[in-house]
């Protein structure tokens, strides 16, 4: 199945006009995320070989949230793309059966694209690009692991070039972000997951961006 074409500029206008349009929303957002996911490690690192069994605990406790938090990123963007109303609540709201097929899925991705960047890196790359958008077709159409990511291949095939320059081009607005103090990260995350969203809605045929209700 050929994939739409992808508008580069179009698609990062698109992430970032959305933040603007959503800036109190996705700030709010990515704090949560960022601190939900920080804290329990923070708080593991300062225990310093001390409470073994706590600080493994934290450890596990942060590895389970930042899984639902990357399912609740995927679905807020969603959302906000199709013009739904947005809840902080949406963060980490996730059935257990979806929590371990997208960590089954995010635990298999990085195996394939570990093994591709052992094959001297470009396959890696290659692999990396094609299998992408796994996550997307868990949260929204509840695919099992294996099948998110041969739906993936499927989105992704043709749009090799433009889905690389995508990343190469949100990889530049995290090192803008990261270069303003941090701060800007807290916008450089909302453009780059929003334009993330777009570009899996035109891969996939899915629906033109939509008016935001308010939240």
């Amino acid at each position: 199945m050929a994939a739409a074409r992808l508008d580069v500029g179009a698609t990062v206008r698109y992430g970032w006009e959305t933040t603007k349009a959503n800036l109190a929303l996705v700030v709010l957002v990515t704090l949560l995320a960022a601190l939900i996911t920080a804290v329990p490690a923070w708080i593991a690192n300062s225990l310093d070989g001390r409470a073994t069994a706590l600080s493994a605990l934290l450890r596990l406790t942060g590895a389970i949230l930042s899984v639902l938090v990357g399912i609740g990123v995927v679905r807020i963007s969603l959302r906000l793309h199709d013009g739904q109303r947005v809840e902080l609540g949406d963060l980490l709201r996730a059935d257990w059966p979806l929590f371990w097929r997208y960590l089954a899925a995010t635990i298999v991705y990085s195996l394939i694209v570990a093994a591709g960047l052992v094959l001297l890196i470009v396959p890696g790359v290659i692999l990396a690009v094609r299998y992408v958008l796994f996550g997307y077709f868990i949260v929204e159409r509840n695919a099992r692991p294996v099948e998110a990511l041969k739906m993936s291949a499927a989105a992704t095939q043709g749009a090799y070039w433009e889905l690389s320059v995508l990343g190469l081009a949100l990889f530049g607005i995290i090192l803008l972000g990261a270069l303003l103090l941090g701060v800007g990260l807290l916008v450089a995350f909302p453009v780059v997951y929003l334009a993330a969203a777009r570009a899996y809605r035109t891969l996939t045929g899915g629906p033109a961006p939509q008016p935001q209700p308010a939240a």
